[in-house]
């Protein structure tokens, strides 16, 4: 029983990443891609934090790229392949400070 559902756990973090993935050339100014964003980010977010998380980053990503560093941009998108799926309050953070170091902030 718990096999199958971290297995079920594991594909929908597996498929949304996949999206991210598909969509992360697209990143680009617009309306839908901001919404594809949301979509595709929201799917699997498990939290109201990790939500927030997520809308920030499409914002920033696809509403204000114009104004963002290139570190800014790598921690938004290693937000956005890393957080949707998080449920606990430390693996968000601990998500985040990763995210923060590898984009140099």
């Amino acid at each position: 029983m718990l096999k199958s559902v971290t297995r079920t756990c594991t594909l929908r973090t597996l498929f949304g990443l996949l999206g991210l993935l598909i969509m992360h050339p697209a990143f680009a100014d617009g309306p839908s891609s901001y919404d594809d964003c949301m979509l595709v980010g929201l799917r699997d977010a498990r939290s109201q934090v990790a939500s927030n998380y997520i809308q920030r980053s499409c914002y920033a990503l696809y509403r204000n790229s114009e104004m963002l560093l290139p570190r800014e941009k790598a921690y938004y998108e290693c937000i956005l392949q890393n957080m949707p799926g998080a449920r606990e309050q430390f693996a968000i953070m601990r998500i985040n400070a990763i995210c923060e170091r590898r984009g140099q902030l």
